[in-house]
């Protein structure tokens, strides 16, 4: 009788306990893309196109809809003279898919001589092929190197000659890095669809995935052959952040707030004892009868300004 009697009172205590794990929040610098760039003379193809991301139409999608939207066409340009228009989608640079300005940068930069390329373009509902000769001119420009997401993949890319993205370095802790991935290697695939750029891959892993998430790749050594790998976000973990035994007490915490609340003898009105912490400043009560504070003095100006009268 008196194990059952033990049995239900330690059943009890499990029901009436309660714990609570929140995930950990990415530090907010990891948040950023950062990216690191070089100015250098050099012979680039000069094409006269001025795009922009192509946008989806539904605000709230993920999704981003493949090609570039043009926002400006030089006059004279060899983009003027293939036809293309403000608005117009383009789609392929020289059978290259170009889902980002920045990929179509880095295959105008890796052409050194005047030549012939052949676009396909999307205009309103209708896909069009054209051709645009290509001129080279001498520029001295900064040209980005690579970019680095420091949050949930923990690497650094950079364009190869394909406009493809391809890892320069990673992280101790890389999801990547875990998985096989080396220094080298190109991505072909990120979540069974072209990556684009290595500014278009970081800024899709920002917008599609979350920490632990799982990421589908194809990427392809030095030496040409290509694998598939499997591999998941980088997950800063859990924190407990709320545990009570009711009527006795409770503890909570908010994170990444500096902020927290214990609770002793939880009554029905009021409680026994009740501490809360906001920063530098903290809350004392006592059956809401006893009540004080302490925290960082805070010095004010009560002076308010004068104006001088003239007799």
């Amino acid at each position: 009788m008196t194990r059952l009697l033990w049995l239900f009172v330690f059943v009890g205590c499990l029901t009436a306990c309660s714990f609570t794990r929140s995930p950990l929040p990415l530090p907010p610098s990891f948040q950023t893309m950062e990216s690191v760039v070089e100015a250098a003379p050099q012979q680039t193809a000069y094409f006269g196109l001025h795009a922009e991301l192509n946008q989806p139409e539904d605000a709230f999608s993920l999704d981003m809809p493949p090609g570039i939207r043009v926002t400006g066409v030089d006059e004279g340009s060899p983009a003027a003279e293939a036809g293309l228009q403000i608005g117009d989608i383009l789609l392929e640079f020289n059978h290259q898919a170009t889902d980002d300005p920045q990929r179509l940068a880095t295959l105008l930069e890796q052409i050194h001589s005047p030549q012939k390329v052949e676009l396909r373009i999307q205009r309103g509902s209708e896909v069009l092929a054209t051709e645009a000769d290509l001129v080279v001119h001498s520029t001295q420009r900064m040209r980005s190197i690579y970019h680095v997401d420091r949050g949930l993949l923990r690497a650094a890319f950079r364009d190869d000659e394909l406009g493809r993205p391809q890892v320069v370095e990673l992280a101790p802790a890389s999801p990547l890095a875990e998985s096989g991935v080396r220094e080298g290697d190109v991505i072909v695939q990120f979540q069974g669809a072209d990556p684009g750029s290595s500014a278009e891959l970081v800024r899709r892993a920002r917008l599609g995935l979350r920490p632990g998430d799982s990421i589908d790749l194809v990427v392809e050594g030095r030496q040409g052959g290509r694998r598939a790998i499997q591999t998941h976000a980088w997950d800063p973990g859990t924190a407990l952040t709320e545990v009570g035994l009711w009527p006795l007490f409770s503890w909570s915490r908010e994170i990444g707030r500096d902020r927290g609340e214990f609770r002793l003898g939880l009554l029905v009105i009021t409680d026994l004892f009740r501490y809360r912490r906001d920063g530098e400043e903290r809350d004392y009560s006592i059956l809401s009868l006893l009540h004080w504070q302490t925290g960082e003095l805070v010095l004010e100006d009560g002076l308010k300004p004068t104006t001088s009268q003239q007799p």
